[in-house]
């Protein structure tokens, strides 16, 4: 019965319920909607890589950190570490982790909330069977992402150029395809679009630029391939999401791009009751 597994539940989500900052771009769940009164939890790590906007500011922006101690910097300069700061700061590069627990509702629907340091989120799925092995969803997902900068190889443009107060609201549509093998193996891929409205305030003092507010909407757009291998409770996943990114944002009068892909592989462990 499934009040039997309460306590190997309530053991499994203690175990996952750990620090990290939350990287809301992964699924890493079959495309099998939960049925009614089934629960899934997960802990799930990140590793994110965005591109050309890290690429194309990091540099320079390094560059002109090296210099803020021993001469006044030019405006080029200034304006490279508030292009790097900015990038940092809203793409979030670097290593996260969050946790996912999810019910199923019946009726072909589950819901799921995602807990990170950082990150609060609720998605709900509607399921479609396409046999006895092939499955179908459409989800929704809102999050709040306080956009927590867990980077520090760029720690010394961050410390002239600081961005914080962040507010972000990540809303995503999602469609997945997948096949399960028995109690031991699954399989599954899908396509994600985002959304993400922000706001946050950026303090460049110390390079003698000022202070600023911040606010735009970046978008990410793609799919997700992932697979989970283990037996009836308890499953190792993993999963690779790739999204171009789209936005820009403007500070001090100027306009940095925030456009590119972002690569983000993710694993973990999935339990089943």
């Amino acid at each position: 019965m499934r009040t039997q597994r309460l306590p190997l539940i309530a053991a499994f989500a203690l175990a996952c319920l750990h620090v990290g900052c939350a990287v809301n771009v992964s699924e890493v769940r079959s495309a099998r909607v939960l049925r009614g009164g089934e629960i899934q939890v997960s802990e799930v790590n990140n590793i994110v890589l965005p591109s050309r906007a890290i690429e194309n500011s990091i540099h320079p922006a390094k560059s002109a950190a090296s210099a803020a101690g021993s001469r006044e910097l030019t405006e080029e300069e200034r304006r490279a570490l508030v292009g790097a700061a900015t990038s940092v700061a809203l793409t979030g590069p670097g290593y996260g982790a969050h946790s996912d627990i999810a019910v199923g509702l019946g009726y072909r629907y589950d819901a799921q909330l995602r807990v990170g340091n950082g990150i609060y989120g609720l998605s709900l799925r509607r399921g479609f069977d396409l046999g006895r092995r092939y499955h179908a969803a459409l989800g929704l997902r809102g999050a709040y992402n306080s956009g927590s900068i867990f980077v520090e190889y760029v720690g010394e443009v961050t410390d002239l150029v600081r961005v914080s107060k962040i507010h972000r609201f990540d809303g995503q549509l999602f469609a997945q395809l997948g096949a399960e093998f028995g109690e031991w193996g699954k399989l599954w891929l899908g396509a994600k679009g985002m959304v993400s409205p922000l706001s946050a305030r950026i303090d460049a003092r110390s390079v003698g630029v000022g202070t600023d507010e911040l606010n735009t909407t970046l978008w990410h757009y793609g799919g997700f391939v992932g697979g989970a291998i283990g037996y009836r409770w308890l499953y190792l996943v993993g999963e690779v999401t790739v999204l171009g990114a789209s936005g820009s944002v403007k500070a001090f009068g100027d306009r940095y791009d925030m456009s590119g892909v972002v690569i983000a592989p993710s694993w973990g462990l999935m339990g089943v009751f």
